[in-house]
């Protein structure tokens, strides 16, 4: 009996300590959630359940032509062309006059909305399948587009430019797709946007 009141002591200490420190993740979880904002927060996740539930789907066999006014025959297939020492070109590029709307090429959700190097300003969304659509050397973005936006062939993205490595050059689009396995060519995916 005597050893018996050590240990429950002994258990309601460690029960305490283990309830604090619980207590105390979730304070600073709570407080880290208010201080990114709550609805970011929320919305990032509503984001990676449509991903995840994007990746459960069969990728698009085809899809709609990036620009109202180009053909899939006006394409010069540019797929790997040498860019650069050790480079090669992963996509199309489809030009067309400056602020000419780009369309997405599918259903899915804004996967990003962004600048770098080589793409400029860049868009990319996540389709069935999980592949993602890389929207590249825009000249500025459509209003209001923002990461984790549900898009389907009929949403603007962006306008046309060269802005990135594409600077001082016609203006065009770089597009390209990726799944998990690499860079895909998009011409034998593309079909004409009045068709599709």
């Amino acid at each position: 009996m005597d050893l018996q009141r050590p240990l429950s002591w002994l258990h309601r200490k460690t029960v305490k300590k283990i309830a604090l420190t619980i207590a105390a993740g979730l304070l600073v979880l709570m407080v880290l959630t208010f201080a990114a904002g709550t609805e970011k927060v929320s919305n990032k996740l509503l984001l990676y359940v449509r991903v995840a539930r994007l990746y459960t789907e069969d990728p698009d066999p085809k899809i709609a032509m990036p620009l109202k006014d180009v053909v899939k025959k006006q394409i010069a297939d540019t797929w790997h062309a040498p860019r650069g020492v050790g480079r090669q070109h992963e996509g199309e590029d489809i030009f067309a006059p400056r602020g000419t709307p780009i369309y997405s090429a599918t259903a899915g959700y804004v996967y990003n909305v962004g600048e770098d190097n080589l793409g400029g300003h860049t868009v990319s969304v996540i389709g069935a399948g999980g592949r993602v659509y890389y929207y590249a050397h825009l000249d500025s973005y459509a209003a209001r587009i923002a990461e984790g936006d549900p898009v389907t062939t009929r949403t603007v993205l962006g306008y046309v430019g060269s802005s990135g490595n594409a600077n001082g050059t016609p203006p065009h689009l770089h597009f390209g797709v990726y799944s998990s396995s690499g860079a895909i060519n998009p011409l034998p995916l593309l079909t004409d946007r009045f068709i599709h």
